[in-house]
């Protein structure tokens, strides 16, 4: 998905877009989404949590499943808009407005969507980057760990399991680890561990410095709990 990579457009059937969000919007862009997009000097990873939230517009076109003699459709379906570059990977389309959208095809059809949304479609379809805004103005491709940030499908299930990994940190019940679900204040990570010592007795028993940083080297060393948090897990001492 590079920016001077040869593309085609193909259609694919992921997660259905069919029941629109944002039902008032009017498709002009909201500027600050579109100088998120556009800003070169922010990390993608950071535009990906930014933009889970925010209105993007995928693409639907109609597309013949059957044709008459005169050559008429018979039947047809929408389908969302995907791209496949030369080395055949996939990326669902998405636009900050309908300007941008009608810039690319002037006959799509938008539909609003949530950011995460977006992204859950393109995992579902095998679409391997969200790619927004396409022909500009300011081309934006989301993929790998990026496009896992955007789908933002941590569950539950992941912060037991840090908690878990953390379990032998308690410094014999002097360390009190909270572990918490901060993507709704957050843009840094979305899962934060706290440390902190449970009463005033035990603060000079304990480092918790020293703690801090064994438990970062534990969840550093663990893939599988990278796999379930991959927005990132941060660790913080108080």
């Amino acid at each position: 998905m590079s920016p001077g990579s040869h593309e085609s457009s193909s259609l694919g059937r992921g997660r259905s877009l069919a029941v629109p969000a944002f039902s008032t919007d009017d498709g002009a862009p909201d500027e600050a989404v579109r100088a998120l997009v556009g800003d070169a000097g922010r990390e993608s990873a950071a535009v990906a949590r930014a933009l889970r939230g925010a209105r993007l517009l995928t693409s639907v076109v109609a597309v013949a499943d059957e044709r008459d003699e005169d050559g008429s459709d018979a039947s047809s379906h929408m389908a969302v808009v995907s791209m496949v570059n030369e080395r055949g990977e996939r990326g669902l389309l998405a636009f900050t407005g309908v300007d941008s959208l009608v810039a690319w095809n002037p006959v799509a059809r938008p539909v609003p969507a949530a950011g995460r949304d977006v992204a859950r479609a393109a995992l579902d379809d095998g679409a391997m980057a969200v790619v927004i805004d396409v022909v500009g103005p300011s081309r934006r491709v989301l993929t790998g760990l990026d496009l896992l940030i955007l789908a933002d499908s941590l569950e539950a299930a992941a912060v037991a399991a840090v908690r878990q990994a953390l379990a032998g940190l308690g410094a014999e019940g002097l360390v009190e680890v909270v572990v918490r679900d901060v993507r709704e204040e957050s843009l840094d990570v979305d899962v934060l561990v706290t440390l902190a010592v449970r009463s005033r007795s035990g603060r000079g028993d304990v480092n918790l410095a020293e703690t801090a940083a064994r438990a970062a080297s534990v969840l550093a060393h663990r893939r599988d709990i990278q796999r379930l948090v991959p927005g990132g897990i941060g660790v913080t001492a108080v």
